[in-house]
């Protein structure tokens, strides 16, 4: 703390950045942020004259800058990383096994593609046969319908195999 020793009322804010050994807005910003216990005439603005007493900041140095509070703050920032690491390590496992299902889930999809693809092609073959067999079916229908349309060319009944050929 740099400013001289003879008087006890800091009255600006060049003197109390230099007796603090700061510059003038990180000694203001503290009075905003930390509470830096400035005072000012009663009803006045945030811009008028400021006044701090040597005894109020240096109470207010050791109550805010003590070693206790390091190690208070310390501790708080070594308990925030550990969470942190914490919670990194949760959202790993949870996205390691968010992969592991969707490759399960993959793998039963093209399970089933495959499985669905081949019935696909046992139905259409199914289908072609069936045709086929239709089509067979109606093919001798009709030419048996031609058949019976045309009486003269059916061999009759009473006629045996042997006199056909002849």
């Amino acid at each position: 703390m740099l400013a001289s020793e003879d008087s006890t009322v800091l009255s600006s804010w060049k003197d109390i950045a230099k007796y603090l050994g700061k510059g003038v807005r990180t000694v203001q910003r503290w009075e905003r942020q930390l509470g830096l216990p400035v005072r000012r005439p009663n009803g006045a603005l945030q811009k008028s004259a400021v006044v701090l007493y040597r005894g109020d900041v240096d109470a207010w140095v050791a109550t805010r800058f003590s070693a206790r509070t390091l190690e208070k703050n310390e501790a708080q920032t070594t308990q925030t990383s550990s969470s942190a690491r914490t919670k990194l390590r949760e959202g790993i496992r949870t996205a390691r096994e968010l992969r592991t299902a969707n490759q399960a889930l993959t793998e039963q999809i093209s399970h089933s593609i495959r499985m669905l693809t081949a019935r696909c092609e046992l139905l259409t073959v199914q289908n072609l046969q069936d045709f086929s067999l239709k089509e067979c079916a109606r093919s001798a229908e009709s030419l048996a319908a031609e058949l019976k349309a045309m009486p003269d060319l059916l061999p009759s009944p009473n006629i045996l195999p042997s006199e056909r050929i002849a």
